[in-house]
């Protein structure tokens, strides 16, 4: 059975785009066929704004992985392409959250989906909806369009 996983990419070090298409390459890899890349935006940093802005997009695939499989390759994928964790909300080369995982809600130790700060976050949501305006938040019960609308949107279409 195919599983519809939801990724959100995120890079503020290095050659930013290069990043999120070398994750898309290995997501795609490791993980399941493409279904559909939102567009890359330009974000201001978000936690400690101390950092240089990011570029962010969404990814959805198909995938016969559970969500735990998920996440470790995705770890090991971050790992793989550079990624150092040194601080919460610090810079990074590579940052890849689970946001869905079909319409599933995960409590695990390390991994909660759908990823909890989603509503809050208009670098995730401007991405989600390019390719989901109409995906319902399983636990809000609104749109990703309808979260973003409640936002300021302080992103930028990036190419």
């Amino acid at each position: 059975m195919k599983n519809k996983l939801v990724l959100g990419l995120g890079s503020n070090l290095g050659n930013r785009y290069a990043y999120i298409y070398h994750a898309k390459l290995a997501i795609e890899k490791e993980l399941g066929t493409a279904g559909t890349l939102s567009n890359v935006y330009t974000s201001p940093p978000w936690g400690d704004v101390n950092q240089p802005g990011f570029l962010n997009a969404a990814i959805a695939i198909e995938t016969d992985k559970n969500a735990a499989d998920c996440f470790t390759l995705i770890k090991n994928i971050e790992k793989e392409l550079g990624r150092i964790h040194i601080k919460r909300w610090g810079p990074r080369c590579i940052d890849i959250d689970i946001l869905f995982y079909n319409d599933e809600t995960i409590e695990l130790e390390y991994l909660t989906i759908p990823h909890k700060n989603i509503a809050e976050r208009a670098f995730v949501l401007a991405p989600l909806v390019d390719i989901f305006p109409y995906l319902k938040h399983p636990l809000l019960n609104k749109t990703m369009s309808e979260l973003f609308q409640n936002l300021e949107n302080n992103c930028s279409l990036f190419i």
